[in-house]
């Protein structure tokens, strides 16, 4: 399909619409942002590689195990919390995380030793904090605030997908009500206590996946073992202490998409530590952004498009939008394998098949009407054939004009006023219509295309709006039977008592302007320029010359399997240059012995020989109807010697 000026505008629209379309869809339609969230999880289920064991974080899991050994269930023992703590302290911890919320009094001896045990810590400790935004009330926030009072706090909270509550986010933190001081979230609080830059807003979180089974990203331990470990294990560590119970304290994260993991959610704790281990390496996670979004979708609108304006069936095309689909999906799997650059699925899909349906709609539609518009401007005055080239191939049509070599013809009933004058209304709109179909159906035989019909006068062009090498033998060979037609015509009008004029045609072929002419609701397809007057004005002289048809050398010259003899070399009226003019004849004339003679006086007179009259009225013994013949007779008695005659009338 081929693009047009007047296409550039609704293009636009429709890429505009289609990328505006992709970029909001996923805001308006949760489940299309649930699907490309799942298609993330799956990337890097699938495709993240693993990642070696971090041997900077432990993690010490308060697990059902843990609380089948302490006296109560909750909150967690704090005497056994404290114990904890000791024992880190003797093996040297680097620093430590607790993702336990002491937001409510238990036994006083056992709050104050762990209290005492955190303030007394020589590493950094960073404890859970929370407030109003996370349901506490306020009681809760009173004990806590004073149960943590001088120690790092770091907030617990994850930020999860609104879409799906996936957490993908490291939470930086916030400022506190009635407080002008940030509280960082629990990894961006440990980071900044070891002196590592924390995040200034929330950052997407790059997880990372096991080894294998046996060897974990992090090592964990059920928190009543770590005091019997071994002190190498913890010394210089970063110990992370939270809960891993089955109904308590789980999140949703890109693990659930991993078809191998048969428990799809994970402890808040080891949440913290993946955020952590990312802030601890300054890892920065790229995703595509709005911009890159924005790109990608214009991108896959560009590709539909053009798969769109392909010139091809509608089944190939479809295999290609299929294969451009597929390798675009593809290659955005490979790019996350190579450089784990996650970019959107969905939307980008969305677009290209938007756009390359809509293209596909929208040109449709434009062929449709434009095979319309030729179809009813052309039915009336193009054969039928020639109006199929059109419709299949519209490029051969040049709505807006162009100079193009044709060849005219032009027609007239001879004294076809006075007839009109002689017979009855009814009588003459028969015989006209009758005449005018049956020179149409020759010119539709014939390839024409039509002009103009006033009157008894018909009008017709060849080589537009398609091409026809042969345009001049065409035009010619058509002129032939419409002289035909012409006085089988006469004579069968004869034969009903009607006396009819003969045909009159007049042929030339030249560089002309071919167009529609008119307007935007009113036109005609036709042609303007001096080859079309000569074409009308040989059509004319006839009656002067007592000729039938009027052919120019300019077409003659190109007609091989057409048999001419020579009319004189005419200066028309208003012209100064003479052009060369000849009368087609049939075959059986071409071979007839007043032919051979007429040709031997016409050279004579070209030769201003004496014997030329002579010779023009053997020519009239054998044939007397020869007008051509009597005029140059005329002419010879009259005085005038030569082949140029110049012409006084139109």
């Amino acid at each position: 399909m081929q693009l047009k000026s007047g296409d550039t505008a609704p293009i636009l629209a429709i890429i505009i619409v289609a990328v505006a379309f992709a970029v909001a869809l996923p805001r308006v339609l949760p489940p299309v942002q649930v699907m490309e969230n799942w298609l993330s999880d799956f990337r890097f289920a699938t495709l993240a590689p693993p990642a070696p064991q971090d041997d900077r974080i432990v993690i010490a899991t308060i697990t059902e195990e843990t609380l089948a050994t302490l006296p109560y269930r909750s909150p967690v023992d704090r005497g056994f919390l404290a114990r904890l703590l000791r024992a880190l302290e003797i093996a040297g911890v680097r620093a430590v995380g607790i993702d336990i919320l002491f937001d409510q009094p238990t036994e006083p001896a056992k709050d104050d030793a762990l209290r005492q045990a955190i303030l007394d810590f020589p590493a950094p400790v960073v404890v859970a904090q929370a407030g109003k935004a996370e349901s506490l009330t306020d009681k809760q926030m009173a004990y806590l605030n004073q149960f943590t009072t001088g120690m790092t706090h770091g907030l617990a909270n994850l930020v999860k997908d609104d879409a799906d509550s996936t957490v993908r986010w490291i939470y930086a933190g916030r400022t506190m009500p009635n407080s002008n001081v940030r509280t960082h979230g629990m990894a961006a609080a440990l980071a900044k206590a070891l002196d590592i830059d924390p995040p200034a807003s929330n950052a997407r979180l790059d997880y990372r996946r096991d080894f294998n089974s046996e060897t974990p990203v992090f090592r964990r331990f059920p928190a009543q073992v770590v005091p019997v470990l071994p002190k190498a294990w913890l010394a210089g560590k970063i110990v992370l202490i939270g809960a891993d119970l089955p109904m308590s304290d789980r999140h949703r994260t890109p693990f659930a998409a991993d078809h191998r993991v048969k428990v799809k959610s994970t402890p808040g704790v080891v949440i913290h530590a993946h955020a952590l281990a990312q802030l601890l390496d300054g890892l920065v996670v790229r995703d595509a952004g709005i911009l890159g979004t924005v790109a990608v979708i214009a991108l896959m609108v560009a590709l539909g498009f053009v798969i769109a304006t392909l010139d091809i069936s509608l089944p190939i095309k479809g295999v290609i939008f299929t294969g451009g689909l597929v390798g675009f999906w593809v290659a955005v799997f490979a790019l996350y394998s190579s450089t784990n650059t996650p970019i959107p699925l969905i939307p980008p899909s969305i677009a290209f098949v938007g756009s390359c349906g809509g293209g596909i709609a929208f040109l449709g539609r434009r062929d449709r009407q434009q095979k319309k518009f030729i179809r009813e401007a052309f039915s009336h005055y193009l054969s039928p054939s020639i109006v199929d080239q059109l419709i299949a191939d519209p490029s051969k049509y040049e709505v807006g004009g162009e100079h193009r070599e044709v060849t005219y013809l032009f027609t007239d009933l001879a004294n076809f006023t006075a007839l009109t004058e002689r017979i009855e209304p009814d009588v003459l709109v028969k015989l006209l219509n009758e005449y005018i179909d049956g020179m149409c159906a020759i010119a539709f035989e014939h390839g024409a295309t039509l002009d103009k019909i006033v009157g008894d006068a018909v009008v017709m062009f060849f080589n537009a709006p398609v091409d026809q090498p042969d345009h001049k033998s065409r035009a010619v060979i058509c002129g032939l039977a419409l002289d035909d037609f012409g006085q089988a015509f006469v004579e069968r009008q004869a034969a009903q008592g009607l006396e009819v004029g003969i045909t009159r045609i007049g042929i030339n072929s030249g560089v002309a302007i071919i167009g529609n002419f008119g307007g935007e609701n009113f036109f005609d397809y036709t042609g303007h320029g001096d080859m079309v007057n000569t074409a009308a004005r040989l059509e004319s002289v006839n009656k002067h010359l007592g000729t039938r048809i009027c052919v120019s050398q300019f077409t003659a010259k190109d007609c091989p399997d057409v048999v001419f003899r020579p009319v004189a070399t005419l200066v028309l009226k208003g012209k100064t240059e003479g052009i060369d003019v000849v009368e087609p004849v049939s075959e059986t004339r071409a071979k007839s012995k007043s032919t051979a003679l007429y040709r031997d006086a016409f050279e004579a007179l070209s030769n201003n020989e004496s014997k030329a009259a002579e010779m023009f009225q053997k020519v009239l013994d054998l044939d007397p109807d020869d007008g051509l013949a009597a005029l140059h007779l005329r002419r010879l008695r009259d005085g005038e010697m030569g082949t140029i005659i110049v012409m006084g009338e139109k």
